[in-house]
């Protein structure tokens, strides 16, 4: 008769070739590591202590603008410029530039430099000779006789490729020209008789 072994006594050799999957043990380190982790990072990252507020407004002063100069604060120059001060001072009072006053609508409100001749119209009649002219910023070309005003000239003549402008702006130089002579500028192949 053969024996069966029962359930709880096998040889020691067949119990320890058996290995239980799920009941490997943890390496021992793994905790330690851990622990040591949270002790380097409680005193690597110091908890910041709250201040505590001013008891009064008195006491609260408010800071100062980010780009502000101290109140101590003196530029020794040592014959130097003081590189955050404008060296072209701004005028003062009465010697400040008045801004220039507007100008009227349409062609008095033209400078004759601003002013481009499109075209001339000529009669055997002088008095019948007409200008075109073009501002930037016009809509429609201007019509100009001779005697017509614009900003700071007057039409003095009109010939068949020439209009003679009048100056009538105050200059400082007394010698500078006071007629402005412009020609029409012709396109190329067009005949002048």
């Amino acid at each position: 008769m053969t024996m069966k072994p029962q359930a709880g006594s096998q040889k020691p050799e067949e119990a320890s070739s058996k290995v239980r999957p799920h009941s490997r043990k943890r390496p021992f380190w793994l905790p330690v590591l851990s622990i040591l982790t949270l002790v380097w990072s409680l005193t690597a990252f110091p908890e910041v202590k709250a201040e505590k507020p001013p008891d009064s407004p008195a006491q609260q002063e408010e800071p100062p603008p980010v780009l502000s100069v101290p109140k101590d604060y003196h530029y020794s120059a040592h014959g130097r410029r003081d590189p955050f001060v404008n060296p072209v001072p701004k005028p003062k009072g009465a010697d400040a530039v008045a801004p220039a006053p507007a100008r009227p609508p349409g062609l008095k409100g033209v400078l004759v430099a601003e002013a481009g001749i499109v075209g001339i119209v000529t009669s055997k009649e002088p008095s019948m000779n007409v200008v075109i002219l073009s501002a930037p910023g016009a809509k429609a070309p201007y019509f100009a006789r001779v005697g017509d005003t614009l900003y700071d000239a007057f039409v003095k003549s009109i010939k068949k490729d020439t209009v003679t402008f009048a100056l009538n702006a105050p200059r400082a130089d007394a010698k500078a020209a006071r007629e402005n002579v412009r020609k029409l500028r012709t396109t190329p192949g067009e005949d002048n008789k």
